[in-house]
């Protein structure tokens, strides 16, 4: 089973940017050929070994290292106008997250099963 916590205390509060982190470290597992790697994030993902743990192993660094420094290698040869636009889609995908993380715990917040006052204010259209 699949631990739904967020994997870093600093994001207890930040719903979106935990589903983020999930999914980075999903896509990175699914990128990188060594099966450690791969095994070490399910852990992580599962629970089973927290981040910060895992991120100081020699498994997680030998597989990322050659990762960043290529992607280093390609921001460095972007055009700057190329730069600017990758960084605003990515600020427009966040944005995105951010606001139906929102609606989603908006959404979550106004149903309260309990409440029966919350159930005569707004009845099922069948009561209506």
């Amino acid at each position: 089973m699949v631990d739904e916590r967020p994997l870093l205390p600093s994001l207890d509060n930040d719903p979106a940017m935990a589903a983020r982190l999930r999914k980075s470290l999903s896509s990175l597992a699914a990128s990188v050929p060594d099966p450690a790697f791969k095994k070490l994030v399910g852990e992580v993902l599962d629970g089973k070994t927290d981040l910060r743990s895992a991120f100081d192993t020699s498994t997680f660094s030998s597989a990322l290292g050659p990762l960043v420094a290529n992607a280093g290698e390609k921001f460095a040869d972007m055009p700057d106008e190329e730069r600017e636009a990758l960084a605003e889609q990515g600020r427009a995908h966040v944005d995105a997250e951010y606001a139906a993380a929102k609606a989603a715990e908006a959404k979550r917040e106004e149903y309260d099963p309990t409440d029966d006052d919350d159930y005569f204010d707004n009845p099922p259209p069948i009561l209506q």
